[in-house]
């Protein structure tokens, strides 16, 4: 007597119970000892102020606002050209928008600022400090206001530090974290397509930069708008000469340590120094649980239970098991045409921050 073995629905099976077990786990681990963390520490408290840092940019309007912003058929028009002219394989359509976007936003759209130029022309500027904003009244979401006097005629000029999105791409300039909050709006408004494909990266040595998923190379991929780089990973150690302690990454679903991606060994600054990054781990794995939640509630709104389990395990937890297992820092060097050290911002302060190569 044959026996008939439904695979499809023993496969469904498996995966649902696997995804039920995976959350299990992670959940009890995620909130044991979780009040032994000691959240005062600067690179925690960081975490827990980027965890929500990628909704602006899923804002239907904040989009729309985007594509009426940026010259579309200037951006296609090179894309085709650079698809035309290609000579990897393992490009798709996309990553040739990407690469477009990143040259057009540099080149074309985004302006640098070290500091603001007077009424009278001069830019011969004194800082003078910060202010803070209006809490009550801040639709740029003004994080600091930097206040300037001109050398020449002594006029007083503010330069405020921008955080909405929206905001940017009506004053276009700034400095990485602007470049960075702007850039990734239009970047979603490009290739985003309502799924999980950018990420907000910060570094506790003060920059920002941002990665999306390629389909066509089968990664994420380092984006530097600021510097108009594509896929350099070792751009701040082996580049700039950068030393760095950590680097997270933040999209939608996830919050991942991408340290070992962007830090050799001989720039690494002992992260015991700064936070045991036991505790930074910790804190991680206790987000990435909550949004495995918050995740599953969305779902069940649209989609039976056994669905929305199945959705969690294709959209969360295979791309971090993928993640995770191949997660090392490239060991090639950055490409020899880009040149030595930060290309942005004045000599003196590149040199200051120990980023001039």
């Amino acid at each position: 007597m044959s026996t008939s073995i439904d695979y499809a629905s023993l496969k469904d099976r498996l995966i649902i119970e696997y995804a039920k077990r995976k959350v299990s786990i992670e959940k009890k681990a995620a909130t044991t000892n979780l009040h032994e963390i000691q959240w005062s520490f600067p690179v925690i408290q960081s975490i827990y102020r980027q965890v929500d840092c990628l909704a602006p940019y899923k804002d239907p309007a904040a989009l729309d606002k985007a594509l009426d912003t940026i010259d579309l058929a200037k951006i296609y028009e090179n894309v085709e050209r650079r698809e035309r002219e290609n000579t990897n394989p393992k490009l798709k359509y996309d990553d040739f928008v990407v690469l477009e976007l990143l040259r057009y936003f540099k080149h074309d759209f985004f302006t640098w600022v070290n500091s603001p130029s007077c009424q009278c022309g001069s830019p011969d500027m004194v800082n003078r400090g910060i202010k803070r904003p209006d809490s009550a009244n801040n639709p740029d979401l003004v994080s600091i206001i930097e206040v300037y006097q001109c050398r020449n005629c002594n006029h007083t000029v503010e330069f405020p530090r921008i955080n909405n999105p929206v905001s940017l791409l009506r004053t276009r300039k700034g400095r990485c974290g602007e470049w960075v909050n702007c850039f990734l709006l239009i970047l979603e408004a490009l290739i985003g397509e309502g799924k999980d494909r950018i990420r907000y990266v910060w570094n506790n040595e003060d920059h920002v930069w941002c990665e999306y998923y390629s389909n066509g190379l089968e990664k994420w991929v380092h984006l530097d708008p600021c510097e108009a780089v594509f896929d350099e990973p070792l751009l701040y150690c082996e580049n700039w000469g950068k030393r760095m302690s950590y680097v997270i990454g933040f999209n939608m679903n996830t919050i991942i340590d991408l340290s070992q991606k962007y830090i050799t060994k001989d720039k690494q600054i002992d992260q015991s120094d700064i936070v045991d990054p036991k505790k930074v781990q910790k804190v991680i794995n206790f987000y990435n649980v909550k949004r495995l939640g918050e995740y599953l509630v969305k779902e069940r709104l649209t989609h039976t239970e056994n669905e929305s389990w199945k959705a969690l395990y294709t959209d969360i937890i295979v791309p971090r098991n993928r993640e995770h297992k191949g997660l090392s820092t490239d060991k090639a060097t950055p490409s020899s045409d880009l040149p030595t050290g930060r290309q942005t911002g004045s000599a003196e302060w590149t040199k200051a921050r120990g980023e001039d190569g």
